[in-house]
């Protein structure tokens, strides 16, 4: 006579309920997960844009050490305040990069490399001599704005209004992720600037 075992102690399958019930726990999981890493992710990428923005910063104060005077495209440099200031993407802000670089031996004449900018990446940002240099989100370029007065100051290119000044030399800003930007308010924005 054969000897049958229970069926209760037979290895059995997962139900189907109990297989929904942990696919749902998973994608609610993964629902608070997606937005946490792309917060991250975000960060991560405006800490690299101020990093970029910082290397031109400490260049120009460099520059300005050297020879006792701030970049500019032209001879003899501005007296007054670049307060549109040059976009790096564009001629003049390419010309800033150049001196910068010491590829322009007219206004940089010991060609020192006071700036080495990241090769540019497609569609992330860099430089390259087409397009200059550009935003890590690979949009636009950083705003520089100089202090060729010489008084220390700059006019805040996000004040209302209220000629909000900047102590410093130089400042930096850009666009941020939304690629616009927010000049001329002070109201919220994602723009990276250098001196906040």
């Amino acid at each position: 006579m054969k000897h049958q075992h229970p069926t209760s102690l037979q290895p059995r399958g997962f139900t189907l309920i109990e297989m929904l019930v942990v696919i749902g726990i998973i994608a609610i999981l993964a629902t608070i997960a997606v937005p946490a890493g792309q917060a991250v992710l975000r960060k991560a990428r405006e800490l690299q844009a101020k990093a970029q923005m910082q290397g031109v910063v400490l260049a120009v104060k460099a520059y300005q050490t050297e020879y006792s005077r701030l970049p500019a495209t032209e001879s003899p440099p501005p007296t007054e305040d670049n307060t549109e200031g040059y976009d790096t993407s564009s001629e003049d802000g390419k010309g800033i990069i150049a001196v910068l670089t010491g590829k322009n031996t007219t206004l940089n004449p010991r060609t020192i490399p006071f700036y080495e900018p990241p090769a540019a990446k497609k569609g992330g940002g860099g430089y390259s001599e087409a397009d200059g240099l550009v935003d890590i989100w690979g949009k636009n370029g950083y705003t520089i704005v100089l202090d060729y007065d010489g008084d220390g100051q700059i006019t805040s290119p996000y004040s209302d209004g209220d000629d909000a000044k900047v102590s410093s030399s130089v400042i930096i800003y850009c666009a941020g992720q939304d690629k616009k930007l927010d000049v001329g308010s002070s109201t919220k924005s994602d723009d990276l600037k250098s001196w906040e």
